[in-house]
């Protein structure tokens, strides 16, 4: 049996550039790793690649799940045999999902980053294949997801192009507690990038180098996402979430990514609990996560 955990992201800045003759946006993002972690176990299975979902989330987001080939974890595994020059092995795969599901924080690519790091280390273990480099199954990783390059090393970092190109940046000089208020309903990413375009033009890039960011009212302040006036235009509820959180005391709440999640930032964590138990007890759906430098690891 191997085991691997990998986090949930959030970008506390992004900003979106050209549609690309790729298909693709440029994007300019400022990541945050998030404590809440997905959890992978690969076993010997009898026939074929089998995908079982379990988790902490209301079931609308287990059962958007896939278990087929539809999954990126299975798309995972059929490229890692492919680098390795082996044929797919039959396996069980166990998933634990901590992460919203189409709610803008890359569940789906936390979900391939531990299954990369994690499948790696099976092949390697019950094959004898070599053991692929953190910077080999990064440079894989990009092929199959913007986000997921990221969450193999965590922490705190920039990212380009389609945001997986990446400078890692030192942690944040203070604690981060957010709060993720969760929509009952999901967005598609693409659909959002082509709101996006239909609605707005692209400003030049800022250099986050030049950031900053020393205190947490810094970072509250800094924090932007292009993409969210194009969600919100998509599912106008989620200016509710918005409102609710700045009502609870956050100090700056803004969607997460794509949406439709909306993250909130709080000054401490009892705060952030307090806020949480408040939108939870008026039948939302909230959690609460703090900022984390772990990156995907395996776990014995």
């Amino acid at each position: 049996m191997i085991k691997a955990t990998t986090p949930a992201k959030i970008n506390l800045i992004f900003e979106v550039g050209e549609l690309e003759d790729t298909g693709y946006h440029g994007v300019n993002s400022l990541y945050l790793e998030l404590d809440l972690r997905e959890e992978i176990v690969i076993k010997p299975g009898i026939k074929g690649v089998s995908i079982s979902v379990a988790g902490d989330l209301p079931q609308r987001h287990l059962t958007a799940v896939p278990t087929d080939s539809r999954n990126l974890i299975y798309k995972v595994a059929v490229a890692l045999c492919q680098k390795l020059s082996v044929d797919m092995p039959a396996i069980e795969i166990s998933l634990f999902k901590r992460i919203p599901v189409a709610g803008g924080m890359a569940g789906g690519s936390a979900d391939a980053a531990a299954m990369l790091v994690a499948f790696n280390r099976y092949l390697h273990e019950h094959l004898q294949t070599r053991l692929l480099s953190v910077a080999e199954l990064k440079e894989l990783a990009a092929t199959l997801g913007s986000d997921i390059p990221f969450l193999i090393d965590g922490g705190f970092a920039i990212g380009v192009g389609r945001g997986e190109q990446l400078t890692q940046l030192d942690p944040l000089p203070f604690d981060t507690h957010w709060v993720i208020c969760v929509s009952s309903e999901g967005l598609s990413t693409p659909v959002v990038f082509g709101k996006f375009d239909e609605l707005f033009h692209v400003e030049p890039f800022s250099d986050f180098n030049q950031l900053e960011i020393s205190s947490i009212s810094d970072l509250a302040q800094a924090m932007a996402n292009d993409l969210e006036e194009a969600a919100i235009s998509l599912l106008p509820a989620i200016s509710d979430s918005k409102s609710m959180l700045l009502e609870l005391g956050a100090l700056k709440a803004m969607v997460s990514g794509s949406g439709p999640s909306v993250i909130g930032l709080f000054s401490s964590l009892e705060e952030a609990e307090l806020a949480r138990v408040s939108i939870n007890n008026s039948g939302g759906f909230a959690l609460v996560a703090s900022a984390s430098y772990a990156g995907t690891r395996l776990e014995s």
